[in-house]
């Protein structure tokens, strides 16, 4: 869904305050009908028409500094042999969280560390 700024979506309600029709003021400013009525049951409800925050949940391994990627370092170095599979069981153990965290996001989160499963001899 394309997000419309501040400004753009308190013209557009000014418009239709005015007595402007919807239909009319949609197609002035490029938008659908049902997008103009979703603004004002929002001006209506919370008194705003502000964009809500965007945006992706947390990264269930966290920053790369942070105390959650030396655990995961640890985890990896423990069991080097594991697949990603039984390191995400493990992780999930560890922390006891069994939501959040999948396979690819694991996979991911070995990636930034650079940790590989080739043996150095």
């Amino acid at each position: 869904m394309k997000v419309y700024g501040q400004e753009l979506r308190e013209l557009a309600l000014a418009a239709l305050e005015r007595g402007e029709k919807r239909h009319l003021v949609a197609q002035m400013f490029g938008m659908s009908v049902p997008t103009l009525d979703r603004w004002r049951r929002e001006q209506r409800q919370r008194g705003q028409v502000a964009p809500r925050a965007r945006g992706h949940k947390r990264c269930a391994f966290g920053a790369s500094d942070s105390d959650e990627h030396e655990a995961l370092k640890e985890l990896l170095n423990q069991a080097p042999d594991a697949t990603l599979e039984q390191h995400l069981q493990a992780w999930r153990a560890k922390t006891g969280h069994s939501q959040g965290a999948s396979r690819a996001s694991l996979a991911r989160a070995v990636e930034r560390l650079g940790w590989t499963r080739k043996k150095r001899v």
